[in-house]
């Protein structure tokens, strides 16, 4: 996965039920074969699904280098994971898909991608839609 050219997968896509584990898996890929460009492995959004799933950014690295698809990689991910129930997942997933700025430093991060990818659009309030607006992907 070259991201110096492509767009990872939108956070909104999921992979075994996991909100932000595809785009993700995409940054591992690209992280492993040097082409990560701009984007950043092991992010704070990143941070939030490893917590989730008690693992480390080196373990999901190990399981995509030694995988060859996501269904692998799930796959692979369950026999290490904390394991959690449906409703964890969905609780998990309503979270992160809120999530937005939570502190001063943050918050003037965020309104400067907000004023520069979608500046007409002061309903945007998670990182979800700031990724969508710079990766051209909002609705």
């Amino acid at each position: 996965m070259d991201l110096t050219k492509n767009f990872p997968r939108s956070p909104y896509e999921k992979v075994d039920d996991y909100m932000m584990l595809g785009r993700t898996i995409d940054k591992a890929h690209a992280t492993l074969q040097g082409l990560l460009g701009e984007y950043m492995y092991d992010c704070p959004l990143d941070k939030r699904l490893f917590g989730f799933l008690g693992i480390s950014a080196h373990q999901l690295l190990e399981l995509v280098e030694n995988s060859e698809n996501d269904e692998d990689v799930a796959d692979s991910l369950k026999t290490i994971q904390v394991e959690r129930n449906t409703e964890e997942i969905k609780q998990f997933n309503d979270q992160i898909l809120e999530s937005g700025p939570n502190d001063d430093e943050s918050q003037v991060y965020f309104e400067r991608l907000r004023q520069k990818h979608a500046p007409d659009r002061s309903d945007i309030s998670s990182w979800f839609d700031i990724i969508e607006a710079e990766e051209g992907r909002l609705k």
